[in-house]
């Protein structure tokens, strides 16, 4: 799946395939993140989900979608983009290669196992 790149969202390159893998012919599912790495706290929803899909030898990509407060009226800029990309506002969120959407730390966390 292909995202177009918008004026609200940061993409990055977070995991690279391994050496006999063709990136070409498996597209990789977008971690989409309120901050681009995952130095946050232990116990953060981003932090867990990256942890588990780099656990589970996934190949993803991360965007930087959001920054700032979860709280809406303490945020910085717009979850519009994020909307528009995901159908949701909440992160983190996984949109897989066929377009499903998986919301949430604790469900990426359980798609990511079954793919170990």
């Amino acid at each position: 799946m292909s995202i177009p790149a918008s004026r609200g969202l940061t993409y990055m390159e977070t995991q690279t395939a391994p050496a006999h893998a063709d990136p070409a012919a498996t597209p990789r599912p977008t971690l989409y993140v309120c901050h681009g790495d995952d130095a946050g706290p232990s116990f953060h929803p981003c932090r867990i989900a990256h942890e588990a899909l780099r656990e589970a030898g996934v190949d993803y990509e991360t965007v930087v979608a959001a920054h700032g407060s979860p709280i809406p009226f303490l945020r910085r800029g717009s979850r519009a983009d994020l909307e528009a990309a995901t159908g949701g506002t909440k992160l983190p969120t996984l949109v897989l290669a066929d377009g499903t959407v998986v919301a949430h730390s604790k469900a990426i966390r359980a798609w990511a196992a079954r793919q170990a």
